[in-house]
């Protein structure tokens, strides 16, 4: 692990649950409304650039009509953007600069920010989106619709 991760690490520790330090970078797992999601948070100090991602499995049966909709998310969100990992999984990713004299306090808030950037596009974009075409097994629905009443009054 980096010593830029490692000072993220120290920052955003108590900002995200359960974050912790692996060999590969830093990892949370997170009870989102999609479900349980890996956040990954990696430095890659080649391309000076810190990426907070989750990877999880493309909807069975989408079809072209989703890859529009993912490329038409891509078009709306400058901070958050979809593609395919190695695996062929659905990455959801954000990307942020971290070049040698970048500012660990301003990049730790922004990692914070981005992460939930991150789930904000699972949880209301592509569940919504899945509702809408009336896609999932039965347990997901329920749990996406579960959760959106508790989300709803939780804002409350």
């Amino acid at each position: 692990m980096s010593d830029l991760l490692a000072a993220l690490h120290r920052r955003i520790e108590d900002e995200i649950d359960g974050v912790t330090a692996t060999p590969d970078g830093l990892r949370a797992v997170v009870d989102a409304r999609f479900g349980e999601v890996t956040l990954c948070i990696d430095h890659d100090d080649d391309e000076e650039m810190v990426r907070v991602s989750a990877a999880v499995a493309p909807p069975a049966g989408a079809g072209r009509s989703f890859l529009v909709w993912c490329l038409a998310l891509n078009g709306r969100y400058w901070d958050v953007k979809l593609g395919l990992d190695s695996k062929g999984r659905l990455l959801v990713h954000s990307d942020l600069d971290a070049d040698e004299g970048v500012d660990p306090e301003r990049l730790s808030e922004a990692v914070v920010e981005r992460v939930e950037a991150v789930v904000d596009v699972l949880d209301d974009d592509l569940v919504e989106w899945l509702l809408e075409r009336d896609m999932g097994t039965p347990d997901q629905r329920e749990r996406w619709m579960s959760r959106e009443d508790r989300d709803v009054e939780d804002e409350s």
